[in-house]
């Protein structure tokens, strides 16, 4: 990777046909997402990519995802044509993306996130539901900034800290110790209380939650770090958890969340560029 030629971040370098609006059932057949809300925020995350290839008129965008798990967001985005690299600080979650990797433009690398230093830049950086893990996050940002290509975008999504589902199954959960015991329960009992195999987010599942954001927190947070919001997604209202027999009311309160103010979701996407100088974070 340290030895690529950075590419051009001017629009009129960029050229190719633009894409057509990727329709869902296309590219979910390359997620393990099963989950609604999971994959809300891929629909979000893919609109979001379409339409900044659209705008640079560039079909060929490099993405770098951080913390990528085993793949939910990278195999979807390398199905629809994008140049994805993938990293991740669990070597198994990087076995399993590299055993099911059939994209040739598709790159995972175990790395820590919080001081990698690629030597390259991307159009786009991804880091969806990892900051939320770390002691450190203002690294993580930094890590983003050193990525991204002057003109380019990050995405960036996190929970609502202080919605029903953190209080109750982030904080009580995890200080009780109910959340590890739940893990290892036996995969057939595991996906038959949930419908799903354990887990398809990523293999390292015993790292919790350590930090709770506020909307207003974490806005301050990118811009102290020199962020500026493009523009914020409800995800849900973070209540229930991610069985499948609560799919219907998975399903109503990601709708609700679309119309309920950005302080009240229960989690957030963001779309966030480098901040010109001078320029504000909207709250």
């Amino acid at each position: 990777m340290a030895g690529r030629t950075k590419k051009s971040a001017t629009s009129a370098s960029r050229k190719g046909k633009l894409r057509n609006a990727p329709r869902s059932g296309d590219y979910l057949r390359h997620s393990l997402y099963k989950d609604v809300l999971a994959r809300k925020r891929l629909a979000r995350v893919v609109e979001q990519v379409s339409a900044y290839a659209a705008e640079m008129r560039e079909n060929g965008l490099k993405i770098l995802d951080l913390g990528c798990g085993i793949g939910g967001m990278t195999f979807p985005l390398s199905y629809l044509g994008y140049k994805v690299v993938g990293v991740d600080i669990d070597p198994q979650s990087i076995e399993a993306c590299n055993s099911k990797n059939t994209f040739p433009d598709a790159l995972y690398l175990v790395g820590d996130i919080a001081v990698l230093d690629l030597r390259e830049r991307f159009d786009v950086v991804i880091c969806s539901e990892v900051l939320e893990h770390s002691t450190h996050p203002e690294r993580l940002l930094h890590t983003i900034s050193k990525h991204l290509n002057p003109d380019g975008i990050a995405i960036i999504t996190v929970p609502n800290g202080y919605s029903f589902y953190e209080l109750v199954f982030s904080r009580l959960f995890q200080k009780l110790k109910i959340t590890t015991l739940f893990h290892k329960l036996p995969n057939r009992i595991y996906r038959a209380l949930t419908g799903s195999p354990s887990p398809y987010h990523s293999l390292n599942i015993f790292c919790g939650h350590v930090q709770f954001f506020t909307l207003s927190g974490f806005t301050r947070l990118l811009n102290g770090c020199g962020f500026h919001l493009v523009n914020i997604g409800n995800q849900s209202l973070g209540l229930f958890l991610d069985w499948k027999w609560l799919s219907p009311l998975r399903w109503l309160e990601c709708k609700l969340a679309d119309f309920v103010p950005h302080s009240l979701a229960g989690g957030w996407v963001f779309v966030i560029n480098k901040k010109a100088k001078g320029q504000n974070v909207k709250d």
